[in-house]
């Protein structure tokens, strides 16, 4: 679409496709509507320019709609039976009442509609629990799968794309910051544009491992090295030591060759490694000269742990509430602790932090129960990729929110719907073969009883 002189006209398109999918998934396939936001879920600033139309902000959310109702309508149950779903709707109940407690803490609005913006963030991040439930309902056939994973590439390559094509006219050379860029994903910043390639790429890898069409494997090893160019240029410490983690996940599951790579890549990193990323590591480090153990970047992380520490303390049970803390300007104006679990500390206490972790481990779960339950490649590398996806997302997580952005980390709930439908296909899948093998024995004494 780039130079053919229709740029202007694709906001008007991506509109009425939007609407046409809607009506498509409420009166035909509901999967429609999960296919066109899976396109649409990283490309924030590509959706800006929907914002002037009706309702062209609420892009995700109609399509989402478009998909519950096509659900409802089309197939029973509309709830899926899936082993999270409760423990979601608790915890996303949790931080709902955990924003009115907020709203008491920092005296704002109390939080009653999308006009407020703590409430707006709520909705937000909830509504991704909600996506990984109508995937692994909407979605039942593997053909309907393999299509989710063309279309999660296809994204993924157009946002690489576009950073390529942004980075291609800087100076990289050397490290600075005004170099940096965030790309379609917008407000997430340059740090979430780096979450979201190592988590795609250790994704992609999982694939990949469990892979055995060979022009499949070379696509999905392209994919990955366009991943790897935008973490790279990125200049991203956290996102770096996340990858890099996650592909050791995803290695000691399967293509222990990766597991040489990073070894490779951690012992030589000061050869192989381009200039300006080697400067950016190096960064980390402060001025002994002048006293300084890390660079102003890292040590106002560590100023912002602290603060985040401090107002724990304040309500250790049930902390200040959710969304609160970028409302304080407790330091300068940072609005993010830059370490997601102190967020949630801080924020939610020891009651959020546990059923945040307690969220964590029952993803992970998640994904070893599809990966012990399956023989088939296709589930097997899907489980394993979540597990490496899911692993990165931890990691990042000790240097920013990486978790709360629908454009960084959508993808690990449209997998996570993918992963629960593998399961409950593995689950269904026994007494399908039950039922199979019984039938020839009916049929036989069957016979014998007419022929008696």
């Amino acid at each position: 679409m780039i130079h053919l002189g229709i740029e202007n006209d694709i906001p008007m398109l991506m509109y009425i496709l939007m609407y046409a999918t809607f009506f498509a998934s409420v009166f035909w396939r509901p999967n429609l509507g999960i296919y066109f936001m899976v396109l649409g879920l990283p490309m924030q600033t590509a959706r800006y320019k929907l914002f002037d139309l009706p309702l062209g902000s609420h892009f995700l959310d109609i399509l989402l709609l478009g998909t519950i109702l096509g659900v409802i309508v089309q197939q029973k149950p509309p709830v899926p039976k899936t082993p999270l779903t409760r423990f979601l709707l608790i915890f996303a109940v949790f931080c709902y009442l955990s924003l009115w407690t907020g709203s008491l803490f920092i005296h704002a609005p109390l939080p009653l509609w999308l006009s407020d913006e703590r409430f707006s963030a709520w909705k937000n991040y909830v509504e991704m629990f909600l996506l990984a439930v109508v995937v692994a309902r909407a979605i039942r056939e593997k053909k309907q799968v393999l299509i989710m994973l063309v279309l999660i590439a296809i994204a993924t390559l157009l946002v690489n794309r576009s950073f390529y094509s942004t980075m291609s006219d800087r100076d990289t050379s050397h490290f600075s910051y005004d170099v940096r860029d965030a790309g379609l994903l917008g407000y997430a910043g340059v740090n979430g544009l780096a979450a979201f390639e190592g988590m795609v790429a250790t994704f992609l890898l999982g694939i990949y491992a469990y892979t055995k069409n060979k022009f499949a494997k070379i696509g999905i090893l392209l994919l990955v090295a366009t991943c790897c160019y935008c973490l790279l240029f990125s200049f991203s410490r956290g996102g770096y030591i996340g990858f890099l983690v996650g592909v050791v996940a995803v290695g000691l599951f399967k293509a222990r060759w990766l597991l040489v790579a990073v070894a490779i890549v951690v012992i030589s990193w000061q050869t192989l490694l381009p200039v300006s990323v080697r400067e950016r590591i190096n960064m980390t480090r402060g001025d002994a000269e002048e006293g300084q153990q890390f660079d102003s970047s890292a040590q106002e992380r560590i100023d912002l742990w602290r603060d985040a520490m401090e107002l724990f303390k304040m309500n250790p049970l049930t902390g200040a509430g959710f969304q609160t803390y970028g409302y304080m300007e407790r330091v300068g104006d940072f609005r993010d602790t830059h370490n997601y679990y102190l967020k949630v500390l801080a924020e939610t206490g020891v009651v959020g932090v546990v059923l945040y972790l307690v969220l964590l481990w029952r993803l992970l779960q998640s994904g070893l129960s599809l990966f012990f339950s399956t023989d088939d490649p296709l589930w097997r590398g899907i489980a394993v990729g979540f597990i490496g996806l899911l692993v990165t997302v931890i990691v990042a997580d000790i240097f920013g929110d990486r978790w709360t952005y629908q454009q960084v980390d959508g993808y690990l709930w449209v997998i996570l719907g993918l992963v629960l439908r593998g399961s409950a296909g593995v689950e269904e899948k026994p007494e399908k073969i039950e039922a199979d093998a019984t039938e020839p024995a009916a049929l036989k004494e069957e016979a014998e009883l007419t022929a008696a």
